[in-house]
């Protein structure tokens, strides 16, 4: 959950079980006003979108849905449209290059792509000077299509202050897609990497050798961890940002 000047944004909601939760959070910050302004959905698979049913009951409207897909074959996705449809709101796919604005940050579309399973709605959002990039489960092949639209010919990081790990803090699917993880890191340079997993989960997340990379002395990002950590908040005034954990 986002907010900034008032203005609410939630991206994703977790498994069906986790959805009471996310809606107290909703309630606890919409308030009497009661309105989600974007609603993002990374992706249609159920860890992404399974509690949405639930903790939309926690608001009246929403300004607008986005999404990388208005489509996907599962009962969970046909519930989330029709809670949508309760709510006067239908998913919007956008452009890449796309810009929102939630209060005074700005909310860019970096990637929008549904061939591959895992392809995510990829966003930057940028308040002053921090920058936040958001990332669904993206894999190799849309890192690198991320990576060759900010690579420059000075070799120059695109510096960012936090980045939501990909897909868990998976490495990919295999070993000879380190260097894409690799040069997807070493591209933003992330002060802040933010990964959520489930504590003990069967895919092993986050995989070693992601945070063998995020631990390289180039890069030394601070390492924060759902599984270890706990509920995470992440406050910026546009210069600085500051972290608390619940663990």
């Amino acid at each position: 959950m986002i907010e900034c000047d008032g203005q609410i944004m939630l991206i994703d909601a977790g498994e069906k079980q986790y959805g009471e939760k996310v809606g107290q959070i909703l309630k606890d910050h919409v308030g009497s006003r009661r309105k989600l302004d974007f609603l993002v959905i990374s992706h249609p698979h159920s860890d992404h979108i399974g509690g949405l049913v639930e903790a939309l009951n926690s608001v009246s409207s929403i300004g607008a849905t986005l999404s990388n897909t208005d489509y996907y074959d599962s009962e969970v996705f046909r519930q989330v449209e029709h809670q949508l449809g309760t709510l006067g709101s239908r998913i919007k796919v956008p452009d890449v290059g796309d810009q929102y604005k939630l209060g005074s940050a700005t909310i860019d579309v970096i990637d929008v792509a549904s061939n591959d399973p895992n392809d995510s709605l990829v966003i930057m959002i940028t308040y002053g000077k921090n920058k936040f990039l958001f990332t669904g489960d993206i894999e190799y092949a849309a890192q690198k299509r991320i990576v060759e639209k900010y690579r420059n010919d000075e070799d120059k990081e695109y510096k960012i202050d936090l980045m939501k790990m990909p897909h868990h803090g998976s490495s990919g699917e295999s070993n000879e897609h380190d260097s894409d993880l690799y040069s997807f890191v070493r591209t933003f340079m992330p002060d802040y990497a933010i990964i959520s997993c489930g504590a003990g989960n069967i895919y092993g997340h986050p995989h070693q050798r992601t945070l063998d990379i995020l631990n390289n002395k180039a890069y030394s990002a601070k390492i924060y961890r759902t599984d270890l950590n706990g509920d995470i908040t992440v406050k910026s005034n546009g210069k600085e940002i500051s972290v608390q954990t619940t663990k």
